[in-house]
């Protein structure tokens, strides 16, 4: 009761003062706007994970509850969507959304490990509701992953980001996003031939694509093909073929497509552009350049946040993999440009909200997504997590919905850093 009464007491002041700085601005003040869409006001269920662990080190039980919302709602609505905001004029994306699947079984996968470390339970019914929620995620995000499958040249099963077919293409960062929460849906085959297949579409200078199509042609950016967002692609695309990499590694200690691809590799992760000040990935251009691919409509510029993240944690399973293959010398600079990084990314921290901005330059409002993927990874100092925990419980039913996670909080937009409200 004292912890919910504390929850009230903070909302209550947050949304006070949200209401008295529009007031100060000229604005009317009343009911937050909640309508936006897609990356810029969708609710979306990739982040579940993320949101778990970062609600888990004070209140297990509302990481818990996330998960259940976020499961009853699928089952509820007959769908695992993309994103949602049924405020909005288009209320929803792509059906049978493979992140969305996927993911959320990550968050439990984690949860139930941090309970079992701990020596701690949940309350019985919320127990209960957890085992059943996973009992129905687990086959039904194992049929949309392969229903997401087709087959691509060279007879190579690739997997799109969706079961109906919306995307069709073979997209890097979701891939593995689907590896990460539901491994068990695709065979070693799948995942050392679809990783070869990725590969093999990287441009001379070193860019990766952001996907590759059946006929194994790459495509470098975001957006449709004739009219892509950037020359290059997203920040993400390096960082997450080294991840791809590894996550093969991991699950079957095979390291000979990274002995194939180790250069290629390299060279992908030099191709980032970075700050030559503090090592943190930057775009200085969005029409070069575009951030984190869940972010691509959206022009940041500046250092990164989220793909400044990424690129650390390629940088140390980069750095793993060298060892492993008997190359230390390889793998030492690659530590070092991850310290460089994890030291720097305190020039995004916002110590007055106690929460990470997307970007250096204009975008800073207090990123959700990249606030509690920095507690996932664990880049964020043991103080920083902890601050971002109880930014999240505070301001919980402003970021959250049926256990889906806006990018920004509601009423803020990207572009509009004061929070809007809705006409009377």
């Amino acid at each position: 009761m004292r912890i919910n009464l504390i929850i009230v007491f903070l909302m209550s002041g947050l949304l006070s003062a949200m209401s008295q700085e529009s007031q100060q601005s000229g604005q009317p003040a009343g009911k937050l706007r909640d309508d936006g869409t897609y990356q810029n006001g969708g609710y979306w269920a990739t982040p579940l994970p993320w949101l778990m662990v970062t609600l888990m080190r004070v209140d297990p039980a509302r990481a818990a509850c996330a998960f259940c919302d976020a499961v009853e709602d699928f089952r509820a609505r007959g769908d695992v969507n993309e994103w949602i905001n049924e405020n909005a004029k288009k209320p929803a994306g792509v059906k049978n959304y493979c992140a969305s699947a996927a993911l959320p079984l990550a968050g439990v996968k984690r949860l139930r490990a941090f309970l079992a470390k701990n020596g701690k339970q949940l309350p019985a019914d919320l127990a209960k509701r957890l085992d059943t929620g996973e009992a129905w995620l687990k086959p039904e995000a194992k049929r949309i992953l392969r229903g997401s499958s087709r087959i691509g040249k060279g007879n190579v099963r690739i997997f799109t980001p969706d079961a109906t077919g919306g995307y069709g293409a073979f997209w890097v960062r979701d891939w593995s996003y689907q590896i990460e929460g539901c491994p068990e849906a695709f065979t070693r085959e799948e995942i050392r031939d679809g990783y070869l297949f990725l590969a093999a579409a990287q441009r001379e200078d070193g860019c990766m694509p952001d996907r590759v199509r059946a006929d194994g042609k790459g495509v470098y950016s975001p957006g449709g093909e004739a009219k892509p967002f950037s020359k290059n692609g997203s920040v993400d695309q390096s960082p997450f073929m080294v991840i791809l990499c590894h996550q093969y590694w991991k699950l079957f200690n095979d390291l000979d497509p990274f002995r194939k691809t180790a250069d290629a590799l390299e060279k992908a992760m030099r191709f980032t552009r970075r700050n030559p000040v503090n090592g943190l990935v930057t775009i200085a251009d969005s029409t070069v350049f575009r951030p984190y691919s869940f972010l691509d409509t959206v022009p940041l510029v500046g250092d990164q946040q989220f793909d400044s993240i990424l690129f650390w944690d390629a940088s140390l399973k980069l750095a793993e993999m060298f060892d492993a293959a008997g190359q230390p010398e390889r793998a030492l600079p690659w530590r070092r440009d991850a310290e460089v990084v994890k030291k720097s990314l305190v020039s995004l921290w916002d110590d007055k909200i106690g929460m990470f901005v997307a970007a250096s330059e204009k975008w800073r409002q207090p990123s959700i997504w990249g606030s509690i993927f920095a507690v996932y990874s664990g880049i964020a100092t043991s103080e920083q997590s902890d601050r971002i925990a109880r930014y999240c419980i505070a301001n919980y039913d402003l970021i959250v919905k049926r256990g889906q996670v806006r990018h920004l909080p509601k009423g803020t937009f990207w572009g509009s850093p004061e929070p809007e409200f809705a006409k009377p």
